[in-house]
């Protein structure tokens, strides 16, 4: 398992080393650093936006607002899907709602939510609506696909609905929970920083990227752009990370569900 997982990370390096090295050609064919600079171009462009203080307060005010909403679209999502995976009634009602919010252009929702709730708020509603949808149909499928042979067991020993909420359900429902977090992270920033750049929103990476559209400043949208997939990439193995870890600690309860029935 472990030489499977270094051959791997191995893979993964030379396909980011593949992608450089495309980098590298396309950048020299093309010749023009205006219209695709080359990787040392853009590192020199992010040197220089880092000595300035704009860089990190776009940093910092992207960060907050598309956490913000990733975190309010996971949180709503889950709650919202573990009623909907135990209540078929639920469900039901909450299917129109999801499959609307999942068919409609992401473009649509960020102009429409600029309409009506301003710029200040239209990135972290748009990441929340991106993040919305796919936690909730994760954790359904999860909550559904809840052993049923548990299920049985928790009815001998009477367990209580809210015990085997946490002894069974939950437990069911973490692997595709923390698909859903490692999915919707990287939706999350895209939507969020494509809102920042049609609201025209001021000191985020989005607001930043829409200047250097303007100034027709190519090296700086490169940097930019390095520095939004780096964090997104960071912030889905730390949120990848931190589910895990949790989702194993939960179904540590899963060994016991007879302490858990002694208890009741």
């Amino acid at each position: 398992m472990k030489n499977k997982k270094r051959i791997g990370i191995v893979w993964t390096l030379i396909g980011a080393a593949f992608l450089v090295l495309l980098w590298v050609i396309v950048s020299a064919v093309v010749g023009n650093r205006w219209i695709f600079p080359s990787p040392i171009e853009t590192l020199q462009a992010l040197g220089r936006l880092s000595t300035t203080s704009g860089f990190y307060l776009a940093i910092l005010g992207s960060m907050l607002s598309i956490v913000a909403g990733f975190l309010a679209g996971n949180f709503v999502g889950f709650v919202i899907g573990v009623a909907s995976g135990l209540s078929e009634r639920a469900y039901s009602f909450v299917k129109p709602g999801m499959s609307l919010i999942k068919a409609t252009p992401v473009a649509s929702f960020i102009i429409l939510v600029l309409i009506w709730l301003g710029r200040a708020v239209t990135p972290a509603v748009t990441a929340f609506l991106i993040v919305l949808p796919v936690v909730w149909q994760n954790v359904v499928t999860g909550i559904r696909s809840a052993d049923k042979k548990l299920l049985e067991t928790a009815q001998v020993f009477k367990l209580s609905g809210l015990k085997k909420l946490k002894y069974i359900y939950l437990p069911a429902a973490s692997d595709g929970y923390v698909a859903a977090v490692r999915t919707t992270m990287g939706f999350a920033w895209k939507a969020g920083v494509a809102a920042e750049v049609l609201s025209g929103t001021s000191r985020t990476l989005g607001g930043m990227i829409y200047k250097t559209k303007l100034n027709i400043e190519t090296p700086e949208l490169f940097a930019y752009t390095v520095v939004v997939v780096a964090i997104s990439i960071a912030a889905e193995f730390g949120a990848t990370a931190i589910m895990k870890a949790a989702a194993k600690k939960q179904k540590r309860a899963l060994r016991g569900p007879k302490e858990g029935a002694a208890n009741a």
